[in-house]
């Protein structure tokens, strides 16, 4: 399987999640804190967040998508991107996070 992401910077090439020993684990994070996916592989998030808050990736802290932008509702679906090797992911506002390392 092959993501490629639209900056330019990067084509990843895995064989799926969970192909690779990998589990979902829910990790303690802090809201507006960048984290970097330093595993080696790809991983997938599953992130349960509040109303009027933002989900991002991205390969550097100033090159980013906004994956998610909850409106007046709380989204508890879709908020599960896929993370590519050294690229970074924030959050502003989340209640649950699991994730497939």
């Amino acid at each position: 399987m092959s993501i490629n992401f639209g900056d330019g910077s990067s084509t990843q090439q895995y064989g799926g999640a969970g192909s690779s020993g990998q589990n979902w684990t829910t990790v303690g994070r802090n809201n507006n804190t960048w984290y970097q996916n330093t595993t080696g592989r790809p991983i997938q998030l599953a992130v349960g967040m509040f109303t009027s808050k933002t989900l991002r990736v991205g390969s550097a802290t100033n090159n980013y998508a906004d994956i998610v932008s909850t409106g007046g509702d709380p989204s508890e679906a879709m908020n599960e991107p896929v993370v590519p090797v050294n690229h970074y992911y924030w959050t502003n506002g989340y209640r649950s996070w699991t994730e497939m390392r």
